[in-house]
């Protein structure tokens, strides 16, 4: 089953960089933008995300595998499944509670979402400079693109096929991905957990960035819920959603989990600033991330 194709999506050619892990794992970075994973087991191959459409990310699946394919989507915003549109899939699944929210994203958001990503360039390109010549800490391979056109981007509506719920296994042949539901970035928020390797795939439930838990939405209570389950797993690594930094430990899981019940049990915590959007919100620091809540 196809979500559909469309136009003039070949003509961003080098806008992914795919990182092999080696066990049948391959991270498929839009750098600074969202990163999305595809897993090959024998029988299928699951694409966890499909970033926001701006190149054609099946494409780029086909590149590593030709086995029948399976998307999931983390949630409903459009940078985790603006892609949908471009991949030829058995299903697409995402929780129960989103299935609802696949619609076509209107043009005035991904105008904003432009405008900002060339601010986001200019600030990027300043600090890679700077980092060439002292710090050495961005990777090399996860450097961020040059934006091509985007007048003619665009996510039409992408319903999917059917919805998942907490503890459904996804049998790829030779491994099996459960799905757990973490509400809290938003309500229809997923991970999937693979418990022969240790491997949690993540969304926006880990970052290393700073998470938005400010969304009319967001519920910062029920995100520590979700990040204390996940930090009671044996991970050996955690595959994340955004940023440059594409994969953390066990340890790193702990520590967000902390900072988000630190968050959750002292609403009134954190700085005030101006967040996204326009939106004033309360910025809490923590190690390696910050956390912003509703005010």
């Amino acid at each position: 089953m196809s979500s559909g194709t469309a136009a003039g999506t070949e003509a961003v050619p080098d806008w992914f960089v795919v990182r092999d892990y080696g066990c049948g794992v391959h991270l498929i970075s839009e750098p600074c933008h969202v990163n999305s994973y595809l897993i090959v087991g024998a029988e299928r191959a699951l694409l966890f995300d499909t970033g926001l459409g701006i190149g054609n990310i099946h494409a780029q699946v086909r590149r590593i595998t030709d086995l029948p394919l399976v998307v999931v989507n983390s949630h409903h915003h459009f940078d985790h499944r603006g892609g949908n549109q471009h991949v030829d899939a058995e299903d697409f699944l995402c929780h129960r509670s989103g299935e609802s929210l696949y619609r076509a994203v209107p043009d005035d958001e991904l105008r904003d979402y432009a405008v900002g990503a060339e601010q986001m360039l200019a600030v990027y390109n300043e600090f890679r400079a700077l980092d060439k010549v002292k710090f050495f800490l961005s990777p090399d391979d996860l450097t961020m693109r040059p934006l091509p056109d985007l007048r003619s981007w665009a996510i039409p509506a992408t319903p999917p096929t059917r919805g998942v719920d907490h503890g459904d296994v996804i049998d790829l042949g030779g491994r099996r991905l459960e799905v757990l539901h973490t509400p809290g970035h938003v309500p229809d928020s997923v991970c999937l957990w693979e418990a022969d390797t240790g491997f949690l795939f993540c969304g926006d439930t880990v970052l290393t960035t700073t998470y938005w838990a400010h969304y009319p939405e967001s519920d910062v209570t029920m995100f520590a819920a979700s990040l204390k389950a996940l930090a009671a797993l044996p991970i050996t690594k955690a595959f994340v959603g955004h940023n440059l930094v594409a994969d953390v430990d066990a340890a790193y899981v702990a520590r967000v989990a902390a900072a988000f019940s630190r968050v959750a049990a002292a609403p009134g915590c954190g700085e005030v600033v101006d967040g996204p959007h326009g939106a004033t919100v309360r910025r809490t620091e923590g190690p390696g991330f910050a956390i912003l809540s509703a005010l």
